[in-house]
This record gives C-alpha cells, structure tokens and sequence, in this order.
C-alpha cells in the first residue's frame, strides 16, 4: 500500500495532551503515531469547550506540524456572533469547522445550525458535522437527525459538509443522501472500526466499488491508533481499483478542504 498516501479524516489530539480528560492525545504523540503508519497528513479537529481548546492556541500548536489540518470546534450562533468568530478563524488558518451535538449540547433541530451553515459557506469553510447521535435515552434525538440535516443543506446549498462517521449504523441512508448532494463528503472514521465483523463490513466495501468519488476515511484518534486503522483500510479496499484507493485514502479529502496531500 506504499502508493497510497493517507489523509486522516478525524484526529483528535489535544491542547492538554488528554482527550475528554483522561485518554492521551498529546500533538507530539499523535504526529510520530501519523510517521509510524505512513500518513500523508491529518485533520487536527478540536471539539469547542473540551480539553483546553482555544481557537488561537489550538492554531498556533497547529503551525508546528506540517503534516496537521486545523478544523475550528465550534458551537452553533446567530447570525453577527457566528460571523465574528468565523472571521477570526478563518484569519487563524483554520480549514473547516467542527461541529458535534452530544459534546457541545446541542440538537440537530437548533435553529442557529442554519445560520452557522450559511456563515460557513460566506467563507469557504466546509462544515464538519458529526452523525453519531447514539447516547442515554434522555438526551437521544426525538427526530430524525437525517431529515434535519437534509433540511439545514436545503436552506444552506452552498455549504460543503463533512458527514462524520457518516451515519454510523445507518452508513446506507447517509450515503444516499451524499449521493444527489456534490457538496457533501461521506466520512467513515469510526464506523469502519467500531462494528468491525457486522453487516456494515458488506456496505463499506460498497462505498470502495461504488461510492469511492465522494467518500474519506479517518481515525477518529485516540479512539483508535493511526496503524490499526491503516490495516482495516487495506482490509476494506481488496479488490478495489487503486484509483478508488487513492480517493477514499486520502484524495477526496484533500481536494474537499483544498490542500496538497503530499
């Protein structure tokens, strides 16, 4: 798999050196765990009021890594608030904007969500939204989250979005709605890990035949470690052409954000 250059998608590492406070996600240790596996580069996604973030701290550690793609976290606004702190992100160098319902509280019925979109696409700033909605009964989704981000793309066309994880169980009902949509990427960090040996195992290997144009991957680190996702990709793609390799592994990615993958 030499010739694959890889891009992960989803990488989480911190200005505290934990993620959600306990597990270690130092930027030094990530970056040496991205050379050992032969990443070309990684998205460094910080989650907006987790593990110290700062938009102008997370940047600045940022800069010292070449191989990292800074994406803002952030928590959905109203228009005017959403604008000022776009700007000063987009100033800082940031690539995209992360946006995540169960860490940061939020539904996907917020009504602020269409404004933060809108805002997003005023400055080429593709949004990464994360699918996964599983959690307690108390604080799980009472409709659709499909249908709600079906209806925010609608009022926000112009906006690129990232599907993070790219609806998990549901990877089937996310890719059709990624399919009629050139604006949107089908993310499968995560999914490709998590229910490794299940049905989804049948659909993934679709994305590689079928849906390899307008799908990434990621390692959702430090979930899981740059190498063991590498193995599960080269899994994933037997039997793919290498074009269909190239793209999910790295290419889609990288012409998405607009940034060189070498």
């Amino acid at each position: 798999m030499s010739e694959i250059a890889l891009f992960d998608s989803l990488s989480h590492p911190t200005l505290t050196g934990k993620w959600l406070g306990n597990v270690e996600a130092s930027f030094d240790a990530f970056v040496q765990e991205l050379h050992h596996a032969g990443y070309a580069r990684a998205c460094a996604v910080g989650i907006a009021d987790h593990d110290g973030y700062q938009h102008g701290a997370f940047a600045e550690r940022c800069k010292k890594y070449p191989e990292l793609v800074p994406v803002a976290g952030v928590t959905p606004k109203a228009v005017g608030h959403i604008d000022k702190e776009l700007d000063e992100i987009k100033e800082l160098g940031y690539r995209g904007i992360k946006l995540h319902p169960r860490y940061s509280n939020f539904s996907y019925t917020d009504e602020r969500l269409v404004d933060t979109f809108q805002a997003a696409a005023r400055r080429s700033l593709p949004v990464f939204i994360c699918t996964y909605f599983h959690t307690s009964v108390e604080r799980y989704p009472e409709v659709d989250p499909l249908y709600c981000i079906a209806k925010i793309l609608k009022a926000s066309p112009e906006t690129r979005v990232v599907f993070v994880h790219g609806g998990c169980v549901e990877l089937m009902r996310w890719m059709q709605l990624a399919r009629h949509n050139p604006n949107v990427l089908l993310d499968i960090s995560l999914t490709m890990m998590r229910y490794r040996g299940s049905a989804l195992d049948l659909d993934l290997r679709f994305l590689f035949s079928s849906f390899h144009d307008r799908t990434c991957m990621g390692t959702d680190y430090p979930d899981f470690r740059p190498a063991e996702v590498r193995g599960r990709f080269v899994e994933l793609s037997q039997g793919a052409s290498l074009d269909a390799k190239r793209k999910i592994g790295g290419l889609n990615l990288a012409r998405f954000l607009g940034v060189d993958l070498a």
